[in-house]
């Protein structure tokens, strides 16, 4: 089982007092926190008042019976946000259609075999996490688009900025800006469509504010161009997830230059020597968290842009000093498309409000 800060919470719903022991047993074993209800009012007014991770429902009880708990349970908790393994002593029988036309997420038949129930609670439960870790990325990114969409629209204002803060500081927000326009095509989720659409608008409107600002010197404009090349540093000693990085940027069908740095020492160098418009991290690397720290002093003593960072590592226990050490943002490995999306999305809005900050 995953391990988790808080240990998974079961309800288990029988009006057999036998069944819901042996079954509290088990699931104490594995590490869960068991509850149990016997009967089918208890059980709605516990989901009432705990959130629960999965529900064991009988179906057969008196009274209010599991059907009737499924159906009420589905007004408040969709399948997503609370798993329903029925459980029923007729494998084939109407009871068990029904209840996945109601919307319960599996079954299982009685008489229980514990190593089948065990493994199918497990299955949920690891669907549930995941749905809870996108909600939770996809909230973060919510926040992070606001935010940046608000110092975008400040920056549109006072277009008198971009004389203020120069064509080099204007490259940096651009580069973000290019860099979020081709990672989102590799995120097609129907949850992004809004944060595409914020990126584009961003980026339209940046292009509009410097060909106004810069008129009628049009100047070198390659560097506002969309299909202009964007550069990525990763930097990782592992080979494997050099390809695997390699593979998240190809997808988007996008001109990417990625430099590779098999050490933090390297990356330091690097950074100094080129300009990125992204620099990705492994700090589980023994110079990870060291090279971060050298990359934003240099940055300082230069009065050098911020350049993102995301830092990556294979637990998200060394996010924290990831961040303290300058990261934007933390990324458990393999990275994605739809998390990288959110780590320029971030960096945009900092570029944005550091551009509005120079009137």
């Amino acid at each position: 089982m995953t391990s988790q800060a808080l240990p998974p919470r079961l309800l288990v719903v029988d009006d057999i007092e036998d069944n819901r022991t042996i079954l509290r047993r088990r699931f104490t074993r594995l590490g869960y926190q068991v509850m149990e209800a016997e009967d089918g009012e208890k059980a709605l007014a516990m989901a009432a008042t705990y959130p629960f991770d999965v529900v064991l429902l009988d179906v057969m009880m008196p009274g209010i019976d599991g059907l009737e708990v499924l159906r009420r349970l589905r007004v408040k908790h969709s399948e997503a946000a609370l798993p329903i393994i029925m459980v029923t002593a007729k494998a084939a029988s109407e009871d068990v259609v029904e209840a996945l036309l109601m919307g319960a997420n599996d079954y299982i038949t009685k008489p229980v075999d514990l190593e089948i129930a065990a493994a199918r609670v497990e299955m949920q439960l690891r669907r549930k996490r995941a749905e809870d870790r996108a909600q939770a990325e996809y909230g973060e990114l919510e926040e992070l688009l606001t935010g940046m969409t608000q110092a975008v629209s400040d920056a549109q204002n006072r277009a008198a900025i971009l004389d203020k803060a120069g064509q080099e500081n204007q490259g940096g927000l651009s580069g973000v800006l290019n860099a979020a326009h081709v990672l989102m095509r590799v995120c097609d989720a129907p949850d992004l469509k809004q944060t595409i659409g914020v990126i584009e608008g961003a980026r339209a409107s940046l292009s509009d504010m410097m060909v106004e600002a810069f008129r009628p010197e049009v100047g070198d404009r390659r560097q506002h161009d969309p299909d202009q090349r964007i550069h990525v540093l990763s930097a990782d000693s592992d080979p494997a997830r050099h390809e695997a990085s390699r593979r998240t940027f190809a997808e988007s069908g996008a001109a990417i230059e990625i430099s590779e740095a098999a050490c933090g020492k390297d990356a330091v160098a690097a950074a100094k020597a080129g300009r990125f418009d992204l620099i990705l991290m492994n700090v589980d690397m023994a110079d990870g968290l060291a090279s971060i720290r050298k990359i934003r002093k240099a940055e300082a003593t230069a009065k050098d842009r911020r350049r993102p960072i995301v830092a990556l590592s294979e637990e998200t226990d060394k996010a924290t000093a990831a961040l303290s050490a300058g990261a934007d943002l933390h990324l458990k490995s393999p990275v994605t498309g739809a998390s990288l999306l959110a780590a320029l999305a971030g960096a945009l809005r900092r570029e944005s409000e550091d551009l509005t900050a120079a009137a």
